[in-house]
């Protein structure tokens, strides 16, 4: 009988841990739940030109920034689509990318992400350098090139491209600029691309 009530007692605490570890998890899944919903209605929002202003007043670059550490690959991914889109939008939002220290957090994180990462991340870069030779060297004082050089030996063609065309917007703005780009040792591996 003992033995019969220390199985019953235990199968009982096990189930109640069980149930208490579900009432503890719960707020974590709403909680990442809610920063997918977010993450991702901003970045369809951003696509919206009529939609930039209000994005911006509502503070969205200060939101956006801290997603790009998350620890769910998607939601880093989906908040640097977001900002690639707001910089690609303006000079102005671009240079908030920059002052907002967004891009080394990005360089950092494009070494050690996936693909559909270093896509976006890529796009980020992109949309910050082509509005300007001072913006692009933002993106190159970030230490950007030499990130964006190891994209370009990625097995997937859309890293590579995305890589590519960041490097481009870089380099067409002053013969400094493509010098930078040529050093880092981009030449090379584009024409293998091509």
């Amino acid at each position: 009988q003992y033995k019969s009530q220390y199985n019953n007692n235990s199968l009982s605490s096990l189930f109640s841990h069980k149930t208490m570890s579900r009432a503890v998890l719960q707020p974590f899944e709403v909680y990442q739940k809610a920063r997918v919903q977010f993450v991702q209605t901003v970045a369809e929002l951003a696509q919206r030109p009529a939609n930039i202003e209000a994005l911006q007043s509502a503070g969205v670059m200060a939101l956006l920034r801290p997603l790009l550490l998350d620890n769910v690959p998607s939601i880093q991914q989906s908040a640097a689509l977001a900002l690639g889109r707001l910089a690609s939008y303006s000079e102005d939002l671009a240079e908030s990318v920059v002052s907002s220290q967004i891009l080394p957090q990005l360089v950092y994180s494009l070494a050690e992400q996936n693909r559909f990462y270093k896509k976006a991340a890529a796009f980020v870069l992109r949309a910050v350098a082509k509005h300007s030779a001072n913006l692009a060297q933002a993106v190159v004082d970030s230490g950007a090139l030499d990130a964006l050089v190891v994209c370009l030996e990625e097995f997937d063609p859309s890293v590579k491209e995305a890589a590519a065309w960041a490097l481009s917007f870089i380099s067409k703005h002053t013969a400094d600029l493509a010098n930078a780009v040529y050093d880092a040792g981009a030449v090379p591996l584009l024409v293998l691309c091509i």
